[in-house]
């Protein structure tokens, strides 16, 4: 699994930088996204499911957002 560690900045880069990562995967291959922002805890797996990668977990912890996802 790759990681993605997004915390400190802010949107629009926690989306951009997973997309890069993504665009770098293999189908099948997942990235664990760690962020920070208020506003990608939403545009991260709203953008994932509208280009068809499965979200695998979500996950809150304090002001932190743990998501899995993998890319198809």
């Amino acid at each position: 699994m790759y990681k993605l560690d997004a915390r400190g900045r802010v949107c629009p880069l926690p989306l951009f930088y997973t997309k890069k990562k993504i665009d770098e995967l293999k189908t099948g291959e997942e990235l664990e996204v760690l962020t920070d922002d208020a506003t990608a805890k939403n545009t991260i797996p709203q953008w994932s499911r509208e280009h068809g990668h499965e979200i695998v977990k979500i996950e809150e912890s304090g002001s932190d957002l743990t998501v899995i996802i993998r890319k198809h």
